[in-house]
Order: structure tokens, then C-alpha cells, then sequence
């Protein structure tokens, strides 16, 4: 099972110590070219006057100006050690992928990073920036990514589970564009809040939902083999995670949306 995943704004620099991003060392090395030109390009974008509003540097924090202009010599960790924010929050400090199932996480300044076996640097770049020579990171990374995206379902197909779970934002899922295919489904987490039978999409506090998600599959002791299954394990485990105002969160099938419904009273 493959779970895809958005970076996050806020992230955790690693120790001093710890050695450098190393973009060899990085999974999918088909990515080696582009990712040296986007570090180029953020290295470059950070050294310019407007550094900081091309970045989202915010006014509390211009030292990120400068450890993005070093980035090359960042303190380099985990993936699920350096994101943090509202998503990653769900996720244990210990949280380990099973060898059944992979998390790969979109990254504007990588490209894509898998939070098993690779290690980033705490840097500031989104989809949305600004980079010197190359444009809106989202847009350049496009067609750069589409290759990389038709070989992971194509890998999925021989997977003993072969489901993609989406837990991106749109900004991400647009770097990479994935669909459903009749041998692999690719399920979109969707959260709703329902109140007196009406519902409304989630956007502001959707990435604690996803969590949540990921947490529970990876700690799942096997990975779901179809949709259904999926439905029924998440059933099983959600029915002990309280929404907002208490009640179990509860999962349905929508098409390619994997719906997680808060009922609020």
C-alpha cells in the first residue's frame, strides 16, 4: 500500500550535527537532475533582495533566509522527525513504516521523499513559491513528476496491496496528478463534518484528519489488500478516535474519495 503525503510549513531543524542532505543517498534517484536544479534554484532564490516574501519567510523568523541561502550545509533527518504541524502531530516521535507499506512525502524543494529511507534538511520552500530562473515550484515540478508518478502505480499493480491512499492537499496533488486505475485504486482522504444530516467539506483543520489516517494504517499490523478491507479496518480503528465534539469518527467509500465523517450534534 502506497500513502502520499503533503510536506508541512512548520518543520523541526535536526541536531547541528547531524551530516547534510545528501541528494545520491535520496529515493528515486530518476529525480537526481531535477532535484540538484531546484536546490540550485532555492539557494539562489534565498540570496536574492525579495528572498523572504519569494520564500513566506515570516517577519518572526528571517533566520530561515540564511539557512536556506546554507542549504547545502543543513543538518539533514528523517522525514517524520522534520515535518511537524497539524497532520504530522498525529503521528508518534517512533513511527515506523511497515515493509508492506510505503510514504512517500511531495516536497517543492525534492520533488518527492520517502519518509522511510531518505533525509531533508528543516528548509523553506512550498508549492506555491517563487523560485529565481524556474517559476512557481508546483508548475516546474509538474511534467517533471509525471513520469514518476505513472511507475508507482504501475508498481502497485504487483503489490499484495495494491491502494493508493491520497492524503496530499490539492497545491501537492497537483505537482503529481495520480488516478485510479482498474488495477489500482487511488483513494482521495476526504474529510466532512455532519451536522442534522448535512455535511460540509473540511479544509482548515483537514490535515489532522489525514494523520490520524496515516497513523492508523501504519499501525495496522497488516496493510488492507482492497477498498473494502480498507473501509473495514479504518471502521474498526475510528471507532475509538473522537471528532470534535466526541463522537466516533466513522469512514465510508465515495467513489475515489475516502470519506471521514465528524458528526457534530
Amino acid at each position: 500500500m502506497l500513502i502520499l503525503l503533503p510536506p508541512s510549513e512548520t518543520k523541526s531543524r535536526p541536531a547541528a550535527d547531524a551530516a547534510p542532505l545528501d541528494l545520491a543517498q535520496l529515493a528515486l534517484p530518476e529525480l537526481g537532475v531535477a532535484r540538484r536544479t531546484m536546490v540550485r534554484a532555492a539557494i539562489r532564490t534565498a540570496a536574492g533582495k525579495d528572498a523572504a516574501i519569494r520564500l513566506g519567510v515570516p517577519a518572526s523568523a528571517p533566520e530561515l533566509v540564511d539557512r536556506m541561502a546554507g542549504l547545502e550545509h543543513e543538518p539533514a533527518a528523517s522525514p517524520l522527525a522534520v515535518y511537524s504541524g497539524v497532520l504530522y502531530d498525529q503521528l508518534p516521535p517512533d513511527t515506523a513504516v511497515p515493509t508492506d507499506r510505503r510514504v512517500l512525502v511531495q516536497s517543492a524543494l525534492l520533488g518527492v521523499v520517502d519518509a522511510a529511507t531518505d533525509r531533508i534538511p528543516a528548509y523553506r520552500l512550498s508549492a506555491g513559491s517563487s523560485v529565481s530562473r524556474l517559476g512557481t515550484a508546483a508548475s516546474w515540478w509538474a511534467p517533471r513528476l509525471r513520469g514518476v508518478g505513472a511507475a508507482l502505480l504501475a508498481e502497485q499493480v504487483t503489490s499484495p496491496a495494491p491502494l493508493v491512499i491520497d492524503g496530499r492537499s490539492g497545491s501537492y496533488r497537483s505537482m503529481m496528478r495520480l488516478r485510479s486505475t482498474p488495477e489500482v485504486p487511488v483513494l482521495e482522504v476526504a474529510p466532512v463534518q455532519e451536522r442534522a444530516g448535512v455535511r460540509k467539506v473540511i479544509s482548515h483543520d483537514a490535515k489532522r484528519y489525514r494523520g490520524i489516517v496515516t497513523r492508523e494504517l501504519l499501525s495496522a499490523d497488516r496493510a488492507p489488500e482492497d477498498p473494502r478491507e480498507l473501509v473495514s479496518l479504518l471502521q474498526e480503528r475510528l471507532a475509538a478516535v473522537p471528532g470534535v465534539a466526541g463522537s466516533p469518527l466513522t469512514v465510508e467509500l465515495d467513489g475515489d474519495r475516502l470519506v471521514i465523517v465528524d458528526r457534530v450534534t
